[in-house]
């Protein structure tokens, strides 16, 4: 049994939270059967997760956090008597391990893409106090990044 910070079968393995913030793919938890493949298993229970335009890693993070507590006690009589039906994931889905994490985190300042794919990228590489993303100035300097995103607060709402 596994309790997965990720909905399965998008974003299996290292840090799902990241790679949903850059391809866009569903975000949430899964409570899975272990089988011989890394966050594969046949599928006990999983609720997804909102991501927001202003959300980052650590923030998706933190959510999902929340959400595995309350799904593990919604299914933990069910897990611990064993009366739980498992589904096999309905397609292969993909899997992302921790060097593809490491791949991401040296910036290219000579890339080109859109502001969006790297403020997405940014947003994904933010998570608390962790300095994933940096790049090397010109004085050879590795330099870290963390991105800051805070909502309009709107009395209306």
């Amino acid at each position: 049994m596994n309790v997965h910070p990720g909905f399965n079968p998008y974003n299996r393995g290292w840090f799902p939270q990241v790679f949903s913030i850059i391809d866009g793919q569903k975000v949430g938890v899964t409570i899975h059967e272990i089988d011989d493949q890394l966050d594969h298993g046949p599928i006990i229970a999983q609720r997804e997760c909102a991501i927001e335009s202003w959300d980052s890693s650590g923030s998706v993070y933190a959510k999902l956090m929340d959400v595995e507590r309350e799904l593990v006690l919604e299914h933990f009589d069910a897990i611990r008597d064993g009366s739980y039906m498992a589904i096999p994931p309905a397609i292969e889905g993909n899997l992302n391990l921790k060097r593809d994490f490491e791949r991401l985190r040296q910036l290219d300042l000579n890339e080109r893409g859109t502001f969006g794919q790297f403020l997405n990228r940014l947003r994904a590489l933010t998570h608390d106090d962790f300095r994933n993303a940096w790049f090397v100035d010109a004085s050879g300097r590795k330099v870290f990044v963390r991105v800051v995103l805070e909502p309009e607060l709107r009395p209306d709402r």
